[in-house]
């Protein structure tokens, strides 16, 4: 009887309550912070991100505007270079025909300028070539529009020496004469197809595939304009092929001698090729001087490697003669 007078030691059902509230606002408190310090830090992560992002981007800028100021100098200096040339005649031999093997410039061509704390040295290496070493597909059409049979057949053997089919001079021509416009009953008719600017572009007509390409590449160029081929830089082949009657292993011969001393006149090739395997209209498809020339660079600043081909034009041979650009390719 006495246990059940004792009092309970239970507590109120309102304190309770009150109680277990109070540590339910105590948990979501501590969880609404976890989740403000994680949302700080997630945004605070992403504005460094950002920032990174944005820095980088410009110094891969300024990078890039240092290796284009390379450039033009890399071109102003092959401009020099042929400007100066004293000879009237293009032999590899010449000043322009020394590579420029990979040179670390000074912090005047960049201006002074350093891209970050770790930014790389500047590098340089450049060759320039003879563009009219090779054989020119433009000049299988004269000005007027007219095929050149004495090219088209140069052309025809020049393959067969390369083991590739003769029909594909005929896919060149058609491309270069479907982007000339012609004139028909008094009205002239636009050109159907782009005109052949580079090498490369031969890529579009049929049969000329990747290995064909490669194969192609040491003796065929597209140039502006209708050019002679420089005897003094031509290949074997693209020798053997102007000249009609003159076999492959005669061309090896002449150019052995020709590397070793250069041809300064016109006449000295009839003379080194000799009379009896030539003809004088085969003779006006060469030449012992260039205007043409491809302008080759690699260059590294910072993160940025930039390799160009620059097609200049000398106006003529001999000092002062002017150099304009004509195209610039970059990879």
């Amino acid at each position: 009887m006495a246990g059940l007078l004792q009092p309970s030691r239970q507590q109120p059902p309102l304190q309770h309550a009150f109680r277990q509230g109070r540590q339910s606002q105590r948990g979501a408190a501590i969880l609404t912070a976890m989740l403000v310090v994680t949302l700080a830090a997630i945004l605070t992560s992403s504005l460094f991100y950002r920032e990174n992002v944005a820095v980088r981007s410009i110094e891969n800028r300024l990078a890039l505007s240092q290796t284009r100021w390379v450039e033009r100098a890399a071109i102003d200096w092959a401009k020099v270079i042929l400007r100066s040339d004293p000879a009237n005649y293009d032999h590899m031999s010449d000043v322009w025909g020394t590579p420029v093997v990979e040179t670390q410039l000074d912090e005047t061509v960049t201006g002074g300028a350093r891209v970050g704390d770790r930014s790389r040295e500047a590098f340089l290496a450049g060759a320039v070539t003879d563009a009219q070493s090779r054989f020119n597909v433009r000049s299988l059409v004269d000005a007027n529009g007219s095929p050149v049979q004495l090219q088209l057949d140069a052309m025809r053997k020049l393959m067969g020496l390369l083991g590739q089919p003769e029909s594909l001079v005929d896919q060149v021509l058609a491309r270069l004469l479907q982007s000339r416009s012609t004139t028909l009953d008094g009205r002239t008719v636009p050109a159907t197809a782009l005109p052949l600017m580079q090498f490369g572009d031969l890529r579009d007509l049929p049969g000329f595939g990747n290995d064909t390409m490669q194969i192609l590449q040491p003796h065929v160029t597209v140039l502006p304009e209708p050019t002679m081929v420089n005897a003094n830089t031509a290949t074997a082949e693209v020798i053997a092929a102007i000249i009609p009657d003159l076999s492959l292993g005669a061309a090896k011969a002449f150019v052995q001698q020709r590397d070793r001393s250069a041809l300064i006149t016109d006449a000295d090739i009839k003379s080194r090729l000799g009379s009896g395997s030539t003809s004088d209209a085969s003779l006006k498809l060469l030449s012992v001087n260039t205007k043409y020339f491809l302008v080759h660079g690699v260059i590294r600043y910072d993160r940025v490697e930039s390799q160009t081909e620059t097609l200049v034009l000398r106006g003529s041979s001999g000092p002062r003669g002017n150099v304009q650009v004509i195209w610039q390719h970059r990879n």
